[in-house]
């Protein structure tokens, strides 16, 4: 649709070249930022239903089911969190290859 929308006979190449990446950096951005927002979303309603499940689990300790929902969401935050820290080592072993001294 971008090209529809730009490819004219009197823009050059390279300009729509130019605007193009200018075009999917934007998206891409867009996109990112939507993803980090779930993910922080996902993440305090995790934390939020453990503080909770916690002291519904002080109060009637012997109830199973309140339990089992605690371990669920330590477990699915456990998992996000693994997700995260995956994304920012991945960053960082980058970021150390791009910047490294090279002979």
């Amino acid at each position: 649709m971008f090209f529809n929308v730009n490819k004219k006979e009197h823009i050059s190449l390279r300009n729509l070249w130019d605007t193009t990446k200018a075009y999917l950096r934007g998206i891409t951005i867009a996109y990112n930022t939507r993803k980090k927002k779930e993910r922080e979303k996902e993440n305090n309603k995790l934390q939020n239903d453990i503080i909770k499940l916690e002291r519904q689990a002080q109060l009637t300790p012997k109830n199973e089911q309140i339990i089992n929902k605690w371990k669920l969401a330590k477990h699915k935050l456990n998992i996000l969190e693994q997700e995260i820290n995956l994304r920012a080592l991945k960053f960082i072993k980058q970021n150390y290859f791009e910047n490294a001294n090279k002979p």
